[in-house]
């Protein structure tokens, strides 16, 4: 019998089917640890999503350790001006649900504004001052009709000329959050994911994840970039938590993983 000939797939199908077995391996992973629930729903495109605000406040707090929320700031979505202050702390943390993935500047596909990403994060100090700020620059763009493109560019010039800067102190932010909705690789792919994955990030600007090696094959830490060469002037070193933690977080947070499933149907982690 001859051996059969197969053309090799064009390149742009090779690239996708790349992104593909990376985005199956990291999930296979994350369910092995236990520590994620995922759904796959289509692409970002469609009407934005509101949040209600109890939901909202509820949710940013989740981000935090238990023994932190109670005199944490706490920031809301306002539609005309976007991120306020509902509760001001003081413990110096802060945190808020990002619903604009600032991660996608580096996209190079077309970009739309995302309908219902949801992206719980608390910071410290350090982070609230430099972090966050695209966060609320970004929703200050969508909320004054920013076209999505030209913010895209907006936020590559600012991390570019350091108008975002790099951080001079050490600090942490906290995603303990039971469910963020999200890109999963920004700089190759507009799949967004419902997951459940609490985790805690120290900041790491500028860090290569090549000199670091394999910090866990398994995906539960690593490095998580923002805004440049490496890790960029905002990057992470990502923690995920112990498999029992985080089902002692699902479960913590049932009422709000119901009612937020209730609300809509992409805010739903799959059974």
């Amino acid at each position: 019998m001859g051996v059969r000939y197969c053309p090799p797939l064009p390149a742009h199908h090779q690239r996708r089917k790349r992104i593909a077995e990376r985005i199956r391996f990291t999930l296979l992973a994350l369910t092995t640890i236990g520590v994620l629930n995922a759904a796959f729903p289509a692409q970002a495109d469609g009407a934005f999503v509101d949040l209600p605000q109890d939901l909202e406040i509820e949710l940013a707090l989740s981000a935090l350790p238990g023994d932190l929320q109670a005199e944490a700031t706490v920031y809301v979505r306002d539609a005309k001006q976007g991120f306020i202050v509902h509760k001001q702390g003081t413990n110096g943390w802060a945190t808020f649900v990002a619903r604009t993935s600032v991660r996608f500047y580096e996209a190079p596909w077309e970009y739309a504004y995302p309908p219902d990403q949801l992206i719980p994060q608390a910071h410290d100090e350090i982070g609230i001052r430099n972090h966050a700020r695209p966060y609320f620059d970004l929703e200050r763009m969508r909320i004054d009709n920013v076209s999505a493109e030209d913010a895209k560019h907006l936020l590559r010039r600012r991390f570019a000329d350091e108008t975002y800067k790099t951080p001079r102190k050490a600090g942490l932010s906290y995603m303990l959050a039971p469910i963020h909705r999200a890109y999963m690789e920004p700089a190759k792919s507009n799949l967004v994911m419902t997951v459940s994955i609490p985790h805690h990030m120290p900041y790491a600007p500028h860090m290569s994840a090549k000199k670091l090696g394999t910090m866990d094959p398994h995906g539960r830490s690593g490095i998580l970039g923002h805004g440049g060469h490496d890790s960029g002037p905002h990057g992470y070193m990502y923690f995920t938590v112990q498999p029992d933690q985080a089902k002692a977080i699902r479960n913590k947070y049932a009422a709000l993983l119901k009612r937020l499933c209730e609300h809509h149907a992409n805010w739903c982690l799959a059974k």
